[in-house]
Order: C-alpha cells, then structure tokens, then sequence
C-alpha cells in the first residue's frame, strides 16, 4: 500500500478546512542540550485538536467515506491518539464512532474520547486484543474499520504533517519521528522522497515495544510477546502491512529508547519548550539524543505529538520514578 505526494497533497486539501497547520520552532535551550551544534525544530502536532497529530489522519480518511459508510459510523482500536482524532472527527463531520481500547488504558484518553461523543469499548489486555476486539465488531454490527495505520487515507493525513514542514524549512537535514504503526513515519518518507531526497528520516520506538524496530533489523516482520512501555502510543507488538515496506525502504536508521531515557525527554521538552508531552510524544527527542552525534552541525526536526499523559504517569516521570 503505497502513497504518493499527490495523495499527501488531496489528503492536505481536506485536512486544512478542520485542522490548521501546526507551528514548527527551535529553542535554544533544547539545542544546548542535544549539543553537537544541531539545531532542532520542533513540530508542535501537541497544539493540535486532541494534542496529536492524529487528527489529520481521522479526518484524511472520514472525509473520504461514502454516505452509507458515514450513516452505518465507524470502528477502530487505540491506546487513546488514534481514537481520539477519529472520536474529534466524527463530531464534526457527524459520523457516528465506537472505539476499542484494552483494559487498564489510559484514564484520561478514555475520559476524552467519550467527551466527544464516541462509544467506548474497553476489552483485551493490550492493544493488539483491542483490535481483535474492533474487527469483530465491525463484522457483527457493519462499521468501517479505520485502522490507524493499514490505511492509505490515514497516512496520507499524517504525511501532511511533513508537507507543513518542509513549506516551512525546505532545508531540513534529518526528521526524528516515533514509531507506534509507522504512519508518520511513513508519511515523512513520502514527502522527503519527492521534496527534498537529501533530507532523512530517522525512526524511534521504546525499547519495551520494540518489534517494529526488531524487524526492521532483521529485515522480516516479527511480532514480540510484549509490548510494555508508559510511552502508550508506541506499545505495540507487531509490524504493520501498510507501513513495514517503506520503513524498510526509507529510513536512514532506527533506535530504540529505554523508558527512563524517554522519560527524561519528556522533563527535557517541559524545561527547555514548556510543553508537556507523553511518552510517544518525547520519543523523537529521545531518539535524536543518540543519533546527534551522526548529525553534527545539521538541522534537525522532532515531531512532538501527543501531549496527552495522565498525571499519574506524569508525576512517575518527573520524580524518576520508573523501573527501566
């Protein structure tokens, strides 16, 4: 499933009338400590309806359904991003939505997708049972499943992201993104590729969810038994067959960050820009920590998206308060 630059510039045609461009800064405190003289901008996808650049993808592929697939409403699972665009989207195209979530997820993602007007579905253990759960209710009660990465709309919607980005700094070095199912990643690789071939695309995901990055290592899809990360937009266990090829094709490389170093990049993001940002959405500036050596000199830009922890995650990350 691949997208083009063309697709990219439609999905932008309707993500711009409900979703405004997002602003992309540098702050020099944030490169003093990322050091090597790089000079990081970052993508404020945090300033965004629901905080995460999740809401282009919702309303890139809500805008694109039929009559008879808006009235019969739609169904995805989520650890609380996805679900919360498609849950902001559906308001306001008036698009019925049921979200799937696991057991024990987020409280406060859950409290904000209701809010929206969204059925929630909580059941599973994580968020692979959560989408087992979403494509057997889609065959029982005839939804459409969005599913926040095997669909060539959604990614479209997150390449608009760097379309905004390079407009803005055509002269970008590198791009730092987490990787969760790899839309944005994807999205960026599309971009760069037509826009600007030099730039490179570097992918992040915590080391306790790490199967995407395992595989990508390896060449082949694999799937982990575990997916244990407070970095909950990234606790995945498997590739995905949307976005598994271009990743392969497309980044210049891949790390992983352990939970204490993506949670110092969360503290790193509140004392240097004073923008909280989760787990997920600190990851690409965990990440750029350990690649900044590769990129000396270099503009570099890291996409903060999303801005959603709870504070009992939150007050676990600014005490130091975690096990790894």
């Amino acid at each position: 499933m691949k997208i083009s630059l063309d697709d990219v510039r439609a999905a932008a045609a309707r993500v711009r009338v409900h979703v405004p461009p997002s602003a992309l800064r540098n702050y020099p405190p944030l490169d003093a400590a990322v050091g090597h003289g790089v000079r990081v901008w970052v993508k404020h996808e945090n300033h965004l309806p629901t905080g995460a650049f999740k809401a282009r993808n919702a309303v890139s592929a809500l805008s694109q359904l039929g009559d008879a697939e808006r009235r019969r409403g739609v169904i995805a699972a989520t650890r609380g991003n996805h679900g919360q665009g498609l849950a902001w989207a559906g308001a306001r195209l008036g698009i019925p939505v049921t979200i799937c979530v696991p057991l024990g997820n987020n409280p406060e993602k859950n409290e904000a997708i209701r809010g929206y007007g969204a059925r929630l579905v909580e059941d599973g253990r994580d968020y692979d049972a959560a989408a087992a759960v979403a494509a057997r209710l889609m065959e029982e009660q005839g939804l459409t499943l969005v599913h926040s990465t095997n669909n060539r709309d959604v990614i479209a919607g997150a390449g608009t992201m760097a379309l905004e980005m390079l407009e803005e700094k055509p002269d970008l070095a590198a791009i730092v993104v987490a990787v969760g199912g790899g839309s944005q990643a994807v999205g960026c690789i599309t971009v760069a590729r037509a826009l600007a071939p030099a730039l490179r695309v570097f992918g992040v995901q915590a080391e306790n969810a790490s199967a995407i990055q395992q595989s990508w290592m390896r060449g082949a899809p694999m799937t982990t038994p575990s997916a244990d990360t407070f970095a909950d937009g990234l606790a995945t266990r498997a590739t995905y067959e949307a976005t598994f090829g271009a990743l392969r094709e497309g980044l210049a490389g891949f790390v992983t960050a352990t939970e204490r170093e993506i949670a110092a990049a969360v503290r790193l993001f509140l004392s240097a820009t004073h923008n909280l940002a989760e787990g997920a959405g600190a990851a690409g500036l965990a990440g750029l920590m350990k690649l900044a050596p590769s990129l000396a000199g270099k503009g570099v830009a890291v996409v903060l998206s999303g801005g959603n922890i709870d504070r009992a995650t939150l007050v676990r990350v600014l005490t130091g308060d975690l096990s790894t």
